[in-house]
This record gives C-alpha cells, structure tokens and sequence, in this order.
C-alpha cells in the first residue's frame, strides 16, 4: 500500500490515472472506482494543505489569461473563478478564508477528474 502523503500529492499535483495504473497496480480503471484504489479522505488532503499550504495557482489575480481554474488570495480572502476562451465563469469570493480554502481544495481534487469527492 502506498503512503497517504503520497496518494494526497498525486491527488493535487499528478495524474491521478496515471498513478493508479502504474504504480497501484490497477489494470485498467474502467473497472474500478477511485475511491477504491486511493485510500485517503477529503479531510485527509485538507489537513494536508493546512501543513504544507495548497499548491500554487497560476494567476495571482483576475487578470490571468491563461485556462482553467484560478485562484487567488488577497487581504484574507480568496477570489476563485474559471477561464475558459477568454471568459470568466463560476466567479467566487470567500471572506471566509477556511471556505475559501476548502473550496478551493475540493475544486482541485474534482478537477483531478477522480470523483472521489462530490
């Protein structure tokens, strides 16, 4: 079995798949759910971020151009948004800088493509 800390990185920084094909063993993930394969809780990658903070957004303000999701925090908010062919989707700001964050860390882990955490 692979370490929690280790299958919490993948998760946040890696190729979920990848990792469960190659290193888990797993044949092929059609026939297998992650939640199954990866052994670690919402709560678990949470407490993670709160040692080791979240990784890095690429934006470090709404006026990135680049795709995908984005986040930010400014004066003890956070400000979440998407950006898809130019535009702004789903834009968010948290005064509350724990929601913000676990907002923030369930967004990334949906986006790992895993549903592990709906």
């Amino acid at each position: 079995m692979v370490d929690k800390e280790t299958q919490i990185k993948v998760l946040l920084y890696g190729n979920p798949f990848d990792f469960a094909c190659k290193t888990l063993g797993v044949e092929n993930m059609r026939h297998h759910h992650y939640s199954k394969v990866f052994t670690v809780s919402q709560e678990e990658v949470y407490a993670y971020t709160e040692v080791n903070g979240i990784p890095q957004s690429d934006s470090t303000s709404k006026d990135s151009m680049a795709e995908g999701f984005h986040y930010f925090e400014e004066e003890g908010k956070w400000y979440t948004f998407f950006r898809e062919r130019g535009s702004i989707y789903h834009e968010k700001n948290f005064d509350d800088y724990e929601l913000g964050k676990k907002y923030i860390v369930l967004t990334l882990l949906q986006l790992a493509g895993t549903g592990l955490y709906k």
